[in-house]
């Protein structure tokens, strides 16, 4: 006799005619009360920093979600991508009341990232191995979050104030920025990111006010994250009871992050960032490394 939860799985898994979506919803004991406290670590820590320092939280969501649940880095990827694109949306609201969404930009960086993210998320489903993956993740969480201590620490005297795109005249929002978010959208997609982890160095290094980059970012998030939980979606790696668990409260948490990046100095928000992801990116290049060389 089935239960009620295994009757909804099963039409679930009917729907989208994703086989391997039964296997992986079968596998989480969604009555345990281990499961749920996994599920507010997940939802709430990245989800807070996701729209506070406009990255997707996707360095410390995916890592989680193979280490705390157990699913393959490719299911993470689509998850992360799909919650993100999801559960942004309250906090780009406060971060367009605030100033920070600079519109002109957002239109130019979305598209051409959206199109670099099709592709990557692409080659993610049919091409690259599982280790490899997480070693590309690992890295470039590293190799980022060095660059922005760096640059942060060097000009932390002139990062004190809160800039809106009230205050700012012209940003670029031409050839240079569309390409630099294209190869950004395709690294994107081939590292299961919502973007965030390479939109924001982007926007700074083109001069955005740290605010108006953590915002415009976190808008062009909902776009790219979107179409690279689409294509994996497709190719079958989407857990939609596990999506669904984590992004009701990652909701909240989205919404409190935008509030307290209003509040917060712009060198603090680029420090906390850049740390973050460099411990994340080296737990999870270890743990790849660890696994291929057995150590």
């Amino acid at each position: 006799m089935r239960s009620p939860f295994q009757s909804v799985t099963l039409i679930l898994i009917s729907w989208f005619h994703i086989e391997s979506i039964g296997v992986l919803i079968m596998n989480l004991d969604v009555y345990s009360p281990v499961y749920w406290f996994y599920v507010l670590l997940t939802a709430i820590i990245p989800g807070l920093l996701a729209t506070w320092l406009g990255v997707g939280g996707c360095f410390l969501r995916i890592p989680m979600l193979t280490y705390l649940f157990g699913v393959s880095i490719k299911t993470a990827y689509c998850i992360n991508q799909a919650t993100i694109a999801l559960t942004t949306i309250p906090g780009v609201i406060v971060h367009w009341r605030s100033g920070h969404v600079y519109s002109r930009g957002l239109v130019v960086s979305a598209i051409s990232a959206v199109v670099g993210v099709a592709l990557g998320a692409y080659v993610v489903a049919k091409i690259i191995p599982t280790l490899a993956l997480k070693g590309i993740f690992g890295a470039a969480c590293i190799g980022i979050g060095i660059y922005i201590t760096w640059k942060t620490l060097k000009a932390r005297k002139a990062l004190r104030r809160r800039v809106t795109v009230r205050e700012v005249k012209w940003l670029e929002a031409g050839a240079r920025l569309s390409l630099l978010m294209f190869l950004a959208g395709f690294a994107t997609g081939l590292c299961g990111f919502g973007g965030g982890i390479y939109y924001v160095p982007i926007f700074m290094a083109l001069s955005y006010p740290t605010h108006v980059a953590i915002g415009t970012s976190s808008a062009q998030m909902i776009a790219t994250a979107s179409i690279g939980s689409t294509v994996l979606s497709i190719s079958g790696y989407m857990n939609v009871v596990l999506l669904a668990s984590i992004g009701i409260p990652t909701l909240v948490a989205s919404w409190i992050g935008a509030k307290l990046s209003v509040r917060s100095p712009p060198w603090l928000l680029r420090l906390v960032y850049s740390l973050s992801i460099i411990g994340a990116g080296a737990f999870v290049v270890y743990d790849a490394l660890s696994k291929l060389y057995g150590l």
